[in-house]
């Protein structure tokens, strides 16, 4: 991936961070023991700094727990793909004016559909307290955004953002039992 590229990403992934809607209309600062466990979850995704926005931004008080965090990236998955989904439905397919593009992003569609619906599983079993079941779903959805493949610049983007949400709960989840 070239500079240009790199920054382009990392302008984007904090405008979509953004506008993502946060539990709370002030900004939370956590505290050391929440900063603890937000920094030992984010330092085995790929770009730490993204991961703690991403946690930070949706926490709804400075002492959150594994629960909470894992609860908030599960949940901002589900609605990342959601949002994903309607807007290649309702915006990029009817504008798409090459063949091949079209082609791609009904393929697209169709996978974040069935991607929403194993998320939509997953955040549901983490209701549940059944992290075991989480995990499966949400590994499961990793793979599957592979099969989504454009070089459509808000497509990779959003994959991206999924893979991070995801990783996130995964990393968080792991510190809690299975059922």
């Amino acid at each position: 991936m070239g500079f240009l590229q790199r920054i382009s990403l990392i302008i984007t992934s904090l405008i979509i961070l953004h506008t993502i809607p946060s539990t709370t209309s002030t900004p939370i600062t956590p505290d050391a023991p929440t900063m603890i466990l937000i920094d030992s979850i984010c330092v085995n995704t790929r770009n730490m700094y993204f991961c703690e926005q991403t946690i930070i931004s949706k926490l709804d008080n400075p002492h959150a727990d594994i629960k909470i965090i894992s609860k908030i990236a599960a949940f901002n998955a589900v609605y990342i793909t959601t949002a994903a989904g309607n807007l290649i439905r309702d915006e990029f397919i009817p504008k798409a004016e090459n063949p091949l593009v079209k082609t791609q992003l009904v393929h697209c569609q169709a996978t974040y559909r069935a991607v929403q619906k194993l998320l939509e599983g997953a955040y549901m079993a983490h209701l549940r307290g059944d992290y075991s079941d989480m995990r499966h779903y949400q590994s499961s959805v990793l793979g599957m955004l592979d099969s989504c493949k454009t070089d459509f610049d808000h497509m990779v983007r959003t994959n991206w953002w999924v893979r991070l949400t995801i990783n996130i709960s995964l990393l968080a989840t792991r510190q809690l039992p299975a059922q």
